[in-house]
């Protein structure tokens, strides 16, 4: 009979004008403060720039997904001259601006730089793409011109800042990571999800002149799956004062014995404080983030070990087997992992613990802890009823199951 048991787990707006600065300020660049004492401000611009270090009056670009107030020209141009910032619409025609002279040039605009960058490895699923131009683009003729088949312009939030510079792609939902299984030693042993996108031709400055086609493509985290076994060495069982052990609790334990971590206490009301050890080092060198981790093995019901008391797993690091690790300050508390009650002698459970947070601090620090994460498992007392009162897992059960980011 196998009995399942898990143990316990543990945009923004601009605050406005302010009165009094009326047209004036509207008509000023926001990059310009010094033309607000004068009044020496540049020709108005359909749009107000957003997004820079000094735009202290924050139309509601700087966090989140930018968004641009649009104001009105004070003369002359075309079109809405309104930043859509879903991509379909803006500025219709070449030359859209308030003056009609701002933005001309006989230059074709180029792309500055891309982010992520072009060709780049390891990208999490909540990054925006933003491209930055080379000269103040038409947005309508920018989005009609986008071209992919892994991020479709219907998925998309499109954002202008900075006159029309900076173009902000931000996906409906998050970008996808491929996984899979690793191969021994933890590397992936299967390709990243890659995306590709870039612009058609069709696409234009505000003065009219054309993008060249071109395209860029990153390629996002895997998300890997691992096994590792428990380190045979480091994993088994201590008493208070009698060392390892006997029969099923022995490292090297003899036929008909099979080693196993014993923990409550035994016939001579001997406590016994389980131990699990795990190497890190089998994991790979680039480990993004854990997305879980889990403690997985059997464990056969001897007497009634609900008589010990509340069961406790604890985070340790400690260096070999003996008297110190039952001792050792424990790193962090991770609760009962039993809570058994009326169970025969000799039924079979099935155990169950995430061990996230635990790994990823060891991953973190492997270096001084030895690149190993371990665990200690023991009850609060002993019974003196004289006869075994305890949980047996046999270590060859023991599995971490970890699921993790790399490039």
């Amino acid at each position: 009979m196998v009995l399942a048991m898990g143990w316990v787990e543990f945009s923004r707006r601009g605050r406005g004008l302010a009165p009094g600065l009326g047209l004036a300020l509207l008509a000023c660049s926001s990059i310009r403060h010094d033309c607000f004492e004068t009044r020496d401000c540049p020709s108005p611009q359909g749009f107000i720039e957003a997004g820079g270090s000094d735009n202290w009056w924050d139309p509601g670009g700087a966090a989140g997904q930018p968004e641009l107030t649009p104001v009105s020209p004070a003369s002359g141009g075309t079109g809405s001259n309104v930043a859509n910032v879903h991509g379909d619409g803006g500025e219709s025609g070449a030359g859209g601006n308030a003056d009609g002279n701002a933005d001309a040039s006989n230059e074709a605009p180029s792309v500055l730089g891309v982010t992520p960058a072009d060709g780049e490895l390891g990208v999490r699923n909540d990054t925006p793409i933003v491209i930055t131009f080379s000269q103040p683009m038409n947005p309508v003729s920018v989005t009609t011109a986008y071209e992919s088949s892994d991020l479709p312009a219907t998925q998309l939030r499109f954002a202008w800042t900075r006159g029309l510079t900076v173009l902000t792609l931000t996906p409906g939902s998050r970008l996808s990571y491929r996984s899979g299984a690793a191969q021994t030693g933890g590397n992936a042993a299967f390709p990243a999800k890659a995306y590709q996108y870039g612009f058609g031709s069709g696409a234009t400055s505000r003065a009219g002149q054309p993008l060249a086609p071109l395209s860029f493509s990153f390629s996002t985290l895997r998300e890997v799956s691992f096994e590792l076994a428990a380190n045979l060495e480091l994993s088994g069982n201590w008493t208070e004062g009698e060392g390892e052990g006997i029969h099923n609790c022995l490292r090297k334990a003899q036929l008909p014995y099979v080693p196993a971590v014993c923990v409550g206490d035994d016939a001579n009301d001997v406590r016994y404080t389980g131990f699990v050890s795990f190497d890190l080092g089998a994991l790979p060198a680039e480990i993004g983030a854990f997305v879980n981790v889990s403690l997985r093995a059997n464990a056969q019901v001897y007497g009634t070990p609900e008589n010990l008391g509340t069961s406790r797993l604890e985070h340790v690091s400690f260096a070999q087997l003996g008297d110190a690790p039952l001792y050792v300050p424990a790193l962090a508390a991770l609760g009962p992992f039993y809570g058994g009650s009326g169970l025969a002698s000799g039924t079979w459970i099935a155990l169950s613990q995430d061990l996230t947070a635990a790994v990823a601090d060891d991953y973190a620090r492997r270096v001084e802890r030895g690149n190993r994460s371990q665990y200690r498992l023991g009850f609060a007392k002993v019974a003196a009823d004289g006869h075994w009162d305890d949980l047996e897992i046999p270590t060859q059960s023991i599995r971490l199951l970890a699921t993790y980011l790399t490039r």
